[in-house]
Parts: structure tokens; C-alpha cells; sequence
């Protein structure tokens, strides 16, 4: 089954928990592409585009002040790439969702609890195509 295909400068959507943190996109949450192929004059996102991904973020914990940090995509969804490409390089397609990690740079901190754990912790995320007629499968 063919999807949409994803385009330079289609936007991201990441759902707001990652595990105990409420994250909240601070900066542009945009893809940008590096096919050779282009849609309405924007390359199209090849495989490898979305390992580029930084998107900055504020979060929060319960009882903590807030922190900073840094969301990317840490795995496509199954759907999310086309299974053959003429060009050599997979498409990245709509699909339904991706595997997101938020990293904190800057520690929430508690007055109780001492600054927040360094670990990321993971979530998920969408893209939101702007182009809906070019598709691939």
C-alpha cells in the first residue's frame, strides 16, 4: 500500500510524554530533505534524513522546576519508508508513527529531589506532510 511521501520542511508532531516528562516543542520541529528527487521544488526525505532531526524542547516534572533538552527520531515505524526506490535511496513515507527520544541538555531540578536523571527517555512522534498527492509504497 502506497503513503505520502515526506518532503523538505514537512513538520514533525511529537506526542508530549516521554515517560514521566511533559515535553514541549520550543523550536522549529521540521525534516529536511536530501533526495535528489523533488516535489512542488522540495527534495524529498530519503532514508538517513531522519537520523538529522534536533528539535528543541522544554519539559517538566511533576514538583521540579523545568528543563531543557533535545528531541529526535530514534526509529522509523515499519510503514514509514518506501520498500523500493529506483534511486537507490528508500523514500520516507507518512506511515503512522515514529520512535522518539528526548535527551535533557539543562536538568529539571526539585528542591527535594536534586536535579532530574541525565537519561533520555523515549516517546513517539508523527510527520504532517504539507503535500498529499505524490505517493510511494
Amino acid at each position: 500500500m502506497s503513503d505520502i511521501i515526506i518532503v523538505n520542511g514537512d513538520q514533525l508532531q511529537f506526542d508530549p510524554m516521554f515517560g514521566n516528562r511533559q515535553v514541549t516543542v520550543t523550536g522549529p520541529a521540521i525534516i529536511s530533505g536530501s533526495g535528489q528527487a523533488s516535489i512542488n521544488q522540495q527534495k524529498m526525505c530519503i532514508l538517513g534524513d531522519e537520523k538529522k532531526v534536533q528539535v528543541f524542547a522544554q519539559y517538566q516534572i511533576p514538583g521540579y522546576s523545568p528543563g531543557m533538552g533535545l528531541l529526535t527520531i530514534a526509529a522509523l515505524g515499519r510503514d514509514q519508508q518506501a520498500r523500493r526506490c529506483a534511486s537507490g535511496a528508500a523514500l520516507l513515507l507518512k506511515g503512522q508513527q515514529f520512535i522518539a527520544r528526548f535527551t535533557p541538555t539543562q536538568l529539571a531540578v526539585s528542591t527535594n529531589q536534586g536535579p532530574d536523571v541525565p537519561a533520555p527517555s523515549m516517546g513517539k512522534g508523527r510527520f504532517i506532510p504539507k503535500q498529499s498527492f505524490a505517493t510511494a509504497g
